[in-house]
């Protein structure tokens, strides 16, 4: 059996605590100001915005606006569960971690705060467990997102050949 129930992982497997710990963020979806928007939407992904910031900005698309996210924010929590509402003002806390180096960031409008929560190892490594014919598999934030197709493609392979040790060697990038 293959586990891969993210932040929830530690309610089906507590004693996985030892090793992954559970926590809460958020990220906001911003309207620049006008004479910004297209210079935002020309933009690419931003993965290190530099500084103390911790942060990474996705320009928009679709429907979403301009999208700030910063590892300054997230905070441990038992429960994947709880204060999963935002915050009066969170919005705007995270948006204001940009400053520097974004100027002007006050007349940038939150369209939208989401909250999301994740479970981490203490390296912030991608995290496996073997237990009996279970193994349970943790990506840790929003890295199980970008690199989910490659983790579920080597999860799949251990299914086919039991190797444990390659598996979580892969997942956490050893060399």
């Amino acid at each position: 059996m293959v586990v891969t129930a993210g932040a929830w992982v530690l309610k089906l497997f507590p004693h996985l605590g030892v090793d992954l710990k559970t926590y809460r963020t958020a990220v906001v979806y911003l309207d620049p100001p006008a004479e910004f928007a297209e210079a935002w939407a020309m933009a690419p992904v931003i993965l290190d915005v530099g500084g103390k910031t911790d942060g990474y900005i996705i320009p928009p698309s679709g429907d979403g606006g301009l999208k700030f996210g910063s590892g300054l924010h997230k905070r441990p929590h038992d429960d994947a569960d709880v204060q999963r509402e935002p915050a009066e003002g969170e919005g705007e806390t995270i948006r204001d971690l940009f400053a520097p180096p974004f100027l002007r960031l006050a007349e940038y409008q939150v369209r939208q705060t989401v909250t999301c929560a994740y479970t981490f190892t203490e390296d912030q490594r991608f995290y496996a467990a073997e237990f009996g014919r279970c193994v349970a598999v943790s990506a840790c934030s929003g890295h199980g997102y970008k690199f989910g197709a490659a983790v579920g493609r080597r999860v799949a392979r251990f299914v086919n050949d039991q190797n444990f040790a390659a598996l979580q060697s892969w997942l956490r990038a050893d060399p």
